[in-house]
Parts: C-alpha cells; sequence; structure tokens
C-alpha cells in the first residue's frame, strides 16, 4: 500500500508540472499568431494544421510507447522534440516559421498528457479508475496559477517571452522524467480483474456515436477557446485577460473533476458529458451576445465546470474500451480525436464563421453543435443498452 501512495505522489507532481508548462503555451498561441499578423481566418487555419499533426501523430507515439520503447523513454523524447520546437517558435517571425515551428511542436506535444493519463492510470489499478480526477485535477491548479501570471508577464514583457517560457518549463519536465522519474512508474498488478464495465462496446456502432459525440463537442469548444482569446484581446482585454480567463477556466475544473470522481458510482459517463455539453452552452450563450472583456474573462469559470465533468468520463470510458497492455494507444486515440481531428474542424470553420459572419454567430453555432454532441452521446448509451439486453 505505501507503494501506491508513493507512487501517487508522483504522478499527481507529474501533473503538476505539466499543467504549470502548458499555462505559458496554451492561453496565448492565438496571441502569438494574432502578433505575426494573422487575421481570425489565418489564425483558424494555422491552429487546425497543428492540431491536424496532432491528430496524425499522437496515436503512433502511442502504440510506440505500449509496443516499441516504452511509456517512460517515449514521454522523455516527446518533452524534449517539444522544448526543440518551442525553441524555434520564439525566433520564428514570418508565417511559414511559424507555421513549420508550431507544426513541430504539435508533433511531439501531442502524447504528452496521453502518455501522463496512462501513468495516471497504471498508479491507480482497475479498481481506482473512477479516482483519476482527484490525480488529474493537480494539472488543472497549476494551469490555473501559472495563466494568471504568464499573463501579467506577457503583458509586461511582449508576448515574445511565451514560447522561450514554455521551452524553459517543459526543458525542467524533461530533465525531471529523465533524472528524478526515471523506473520509479512500477508496472500494476497483472492479476488485477479488468472489470471493463462497458464489456464489447469497442465493436459496437455505440463507440462510433460516441466518438461522434466527442468530434461534436470538441469542435466548436477547441475553437471558442481560442477565439475567445482573440475576442478578449480585440476588445481591449490583452495579456493579463486573457492569463486571467484561462486561470479561472482551469480553476473550476478542480471542483467538477472531484464531483466527477465522488459520483462516478452513481453516474454513467454519458451524464458526465451531458452536464458538461450543459455548461458549455450557458458560456456559448452568454459570449453570443457580451463585449465586455470583463464578463468573457469570469464566465470561463462556467466552461471549466463542463470541461472537468467531461474529460474525467472520457479518460474513464477510453480505458474501459481497450486491453491494458494498449493503455497508452488508447488514450492517445481518444485525444486524437478530441484534441486533433475535432479542433482541426472546428479552427477551419471556427475561423470562417467568426472573420465573416463575427462572435455571436460563431457562439450560436457552437452551441447548436453542443446539444448535438449530448444527443448523440445518449444515442450512443441506447444502442450499448440495446446491444446488452439482446
Amino acid at each position: 500500500m505505501p507503494t501506491k501512495d508513493h507512487s501517487l505522489l508522483r504522478v499527481r507532481l507529474l501533473f503538476c508540472l505539466i499543467g504549470f508548462a502548458e499555462a505559458a503555451f496554451v492561453p496565448f498561441l492565438p496571441l502569438l499568431l494574432r502578433d505575426r499578423g494573422l487575421d481570425a481566418q489565418s489564425i483558424g487555419a494555422a491552429l487546425a494544421l497543428m492540431a491536424g499533426v496532432g491528430f496524425a501523430s499522437g496515436p503512433v507515439w502511442g502504440y510506440l510507447a505500449d509496443r516499441a520503447f516504452g511509456r517512460e523513454r517515449v514521454f522523455a523524447l516527446c518533452l524534449a522534440g517539444t522544448v526543440g520546437g518551442a525553441v524555434l517558435l520564439g525566433f520564428s517571425r514570418s508565417t511559414v516559421a511559424v507555421l513549420l515551428a508550431g507544426s513541430l511542436i504539435w508533433f511531439f506535444r501531442s502524447p504528452a498528457l496521453p502518455l501522463a493519463d496512462a501513468l495516471a492510470l497504471d498508479r491507480l489499478g482497475a479498481h481506482r479508475r473512477d479516482a483519476y480526477g482527484t490525480v488529474r485535477l493537480w494539472m488543472s491548479v497549476t494551469f490555473a496559477l501559472g495563466a494568471i501570471g504568464w499573463g501579467l508577464i506577457l503583458e509586461a514583457f511582449g508576448i515574445d517571452v511565451m514560447a522561450f517560457g514554455y521551452a524553459a518549463l517543459t526543458g525542467i519536465n524533461t530533465l525531471l522524467v529523465l533524472l528524478v522519474f526515471r523506473g520509479r512508474w512500477p508496472m500494476p498488478s497483472r492479476g488485477e480483474p479488468s472489470e471493463r464495465r462497458l464489456g464489447a462496446l469497442a465493436t459496437a456502432p455505440a463507440v462510433m456515436l460516441f466518438l461522434l459525440a466527442l468530434f461534436l463537442s470538441f469542435a466548436p469548444y477547441s475553437a471558442a477557446y481560442s477565439f475567445a482569446a482573440v475576442q478578449i484581446a480585440a476588445l481591449g482585454g490583452g495579456a493579463v485577460f486573457v492569463g486571467l480567463a484561462a486561470g479561472l477556466q482551469a480553476a473550476a475544473e478542480v471542483p467538477s473533476m472531484l464531483a466527477a470522481s465522488r459520483f462516478a458510482d452513481r453516474l454513467r459517463p454519458t451524464h458526465l458529458f451531458a452536464a458538461g455539453a450543459a455548461f458549455n452552452l450557458v458560456v456559448y450563450a452568454v459570449w453570443a451576445v457580451v463585449s465586455d472583456p470583463v464578463v468573457l474573462a469570469a464566465t470561463r469559470t462556467i466552461a471549466g465546470l463542463g470541461f472537468g465533468l467531461t474529460s474525467v468520463g472520457i479518460v474513464v470510458i477510453a480505458d474501459e474500451l481497450v486491453p491494458e497492455r494498449l493503455r497508452a494507444t488508447g488514450q492517445a486515440a481518444s485525444k486524437a480525436i478530441s484534441s486533433g481531428f475535432a479542433p482541426v474542424v472546428g479552427s477551419l470553420g471556427g475561423g470562417l464563421v467568426f472573420g465573416y459572419l463575427g462572435s455571436g454567430w460563431f457562439f450560436i453555432a457552437a452551441a447548436i453543435l453542443t446539444v448535438l454532441s449530448a444527443l448523440v452521446a445518449w444515442a450512443a448509451e441506447s444502442a450499448q443498452s440495446a446491444r446488452v439486453v439482446e
């Protein structure tokens, strides 16, 4: 038992470090692209390109981690590659250079969180898989603090500091994985029962419906996350408000992740998914009509409540659908939809809608797709229930 407790401390620290590093990059990338002269449509296309690279590379890295090189080695390699891409991004000025550097970052960055999720699930084991939220929330805590801090730093010293700060923090994480955490992730007992509650869902039409629900939910969500930052900056909010908004959202994820873990034995993952969609609907409705950067930043807390619920459910479902030996592959494939393919389409379509029709129509479209995602997720569970009955 002590070994498990110490292992959880390590993985919680790992999530803290990842969250703090990502806080220097994710909220402010649209501002960097805007600073390099890209308009809304071009920002959407650039983000789509980067997400597309992550969509293609993430599952490959996950498979290599499971079947060839091991999760720790691949994790360290991907962190080191991310550092190189971030340094190049810091020196990039032309649009082509920014796109190449950003694509390199996404090529190596895409498997980082899936591999961290796989390590966390290894530590938790099948019996405690529903407690994943109590581990993941530490990433949200440090992301919240880091986003607010980096917003102040970038406001004072300029957006060019962002890429180098991200490279430095990710470099520290790389060294810790190589020198401190190395060999300290004991594999779970192979005698543990699998307890895959969804049974044969992976071979049923229900899994395709659920993947479609992920796409319908995260395509508008990823685009809204990016263009909310653009909208805040356009309204005079600046990096401080962008960082504050990201920090508030990440902080709000903490209580919702705790709630998701606490009530996991009473609520099915689809219930968590629908609840997260409901919070997002409220956010999109507000963002469609307001033009105050303070309101835009403050309402990101509601988006955080929604994201916390859906993210926990998605990780647990992905782990239930694949055998333990392909755990990293399953997490990477799930992220390929929610963080890869969905952002590609969302950023391209969102950039066009935002650029030509305005923010109001953009957020109305996001709300419609979110409603569809909840309905499709409900249909997925109904299809699975009917299959079990048969």
